[in-house]
């Protein structure tokens, strides 16, 4: 019977604020491959903080396996995954034969990479441990004491938008959207609550795509009485407050929703198309619900001006939101926007958002910087964290916008 070690290179920024996730593509693996009767371990060197050479003499010394695949996956298809490319090809220098899964080696088409590791939506394999996994800070606020357990829920693969820099169709090779069995789904809500694993997240391309989906997986939560707090990617033109409310009453605590840009014509050259209006409605409604609000802005998109990366800060500042992730916009392999490049970057440093190789506009990377030390410092921001987690969240919030976010 064959063995095989599933690997989670370490790509992580070690800084106390981030969430440490669990390697759910690496369990999708090992599901799809214990199906077939295999046996597999996962090592997730990310959680365990290795290097690549301590992962190199752990699965050389104690494992005894037959094949080796290495998982380029991130918890951001584009931003987190990009890090663990130059640990894969540490590790490849060790391991030739090695294979390597994910989106960016398949984007680039790695003479290593298998294109579809596994098909449809298999169960869940290996086994981690949720204990050595953290939820993001923000996810905690009202009690950052118990970030630990964290755990991953999925319901569906994939997001039938074509973004002009998203390139999360290159790892699933089409726009079709691969829908979870609900008994699978099932399974993994009574494994989280048996085991008291409250914070979780769903990690959905786009979660609430599908109204009656949604609304199915938070009426069981409801009927089962379990006590979760999770979170969801969302999009502003496919939520209604019938949806936001069931998601409310099932745990569902916070949504990240894609703004990208506070310009029509910015986001209309990304083929992000929806009206100023409809965002607004739906940070209303969201607000309504009383669930809280991660707004994604990315500064450096084509069409791009200081005028209009100011805009997007006066924008999220204008609707000081419970939190904000603020990136650097970069042509990652597989996008639209990649593909239309003459020249193509083939060094992966330039596509870390805290590299020194980075490949944005020096102007545009300064503007991100100072961009976050501004909003989470802000006295109108502090008082509306301290007036709904308390206290000790305005301190955590004022101890993280003292880290300098470049290394």
């Amino acid at each position: 019977m064959t063995k095989t070690a599933i690997i989670n290179p370490n790509g992580r920024i070690p800084a106390p604020f981030a969430a440490i996730e669990p390697p759910l593509y690496a369990q999708l693996i090992a599901g799809y491959l214990e199906s077939k009767g295999e046996r597999c371990i996962i090592i997730d060197s990310e959680a365990m903080g290795d290097t690549a050479e301590r992962t190199i003499r752990f699965v050389d010394d104690l494992c005894y396996c037959d094949e080796i695949i290495i998982v380029v996956m991130g918890n951001n298809p584009s931003v987190s995954s990009t890090p663990k490319m130059l640990v894969a090809e540490e590790l490849l220098k060790h391991w030739p034969h090695a294979k390597l899964v994910g989106l960016h080696p398949v984007a680039v088409n790695h003479p290593n990479a298998i294109a579809h590791p596994f098909e449809g939506c298999p169960k869940l394999g290996g086994w981690v441990n949720p204990a050595y996994y953290r939820a993001h800070n923000w996810h905690c606020l009202d009690d950052l004491a118990r970030r630990s357990p964290y755990a991953v829920l999925y319901t569906s693969l994939n997001c039938p938008f074509a973004c002009f820099y998203c390139n999360v169709h290159a790892l699933y090779g089409d726009r079709q959207v691969r829908h979870r069995p609900h008994a699978h789904i099932w399974e993994d809500l009574h494994y989280f609550a048996k085991f008291h694993i409250r914070n979780i997240k769903i990690w959905d391309e786009l979660f609430t795509l599908n109204p009656h989906i949604v609304e199915a997986l938070c009426e069981y939560i409801e009927a089962n009485g379990f006590d979760f707090n999770m979170w969801a990617y969302a999009r502003v033109d496919t939520i209604q407050p019938r949806m936001l409310a069931k998601m409310k009453k099932a745990g569902i605590n916070w949504l990240a929703y894609g703004f990208e840009s506070a310009r029509d014509e910015v986001r209309l050259m990304s083929d992000k198309k929806f009206e100023d209006s409809t965002a607004k409605r739906a940070i209303d409604m969201t607000r309504d619900a009383g669930i809280n609000i991660i707004a994604n802005l990315m500064f450096g998109l084509p069409g791009e001006t200081e005028d209009s990366m100011k805009a997007s800060l006066d924008m999220a500042i204008r609707e000081n939101f419970e939190y904000v992730n603020f990136s650097v916009a970069l042509p990652y392999p597989g996008s639209p926007w990649y593909a239309s490049l003459k020249d193509k970057p083939t060094d992966w440093s330039f596509f870390g958002q805290f590299s020194p190789k980075i490949g944005a506009a020096p102007g545009v990377v300064k503007f991100r910087d100072g961009a976050f030390q501004t909003y989470f410092a802000r006295p109108e921001y502090l008082s509306m964290i301290r007036s709904k987690f308390g206290e000790q969240a305005e301190a955590h919030i004022k101890e993280m916008a003292g880290w300098k976010i470049r290394s």
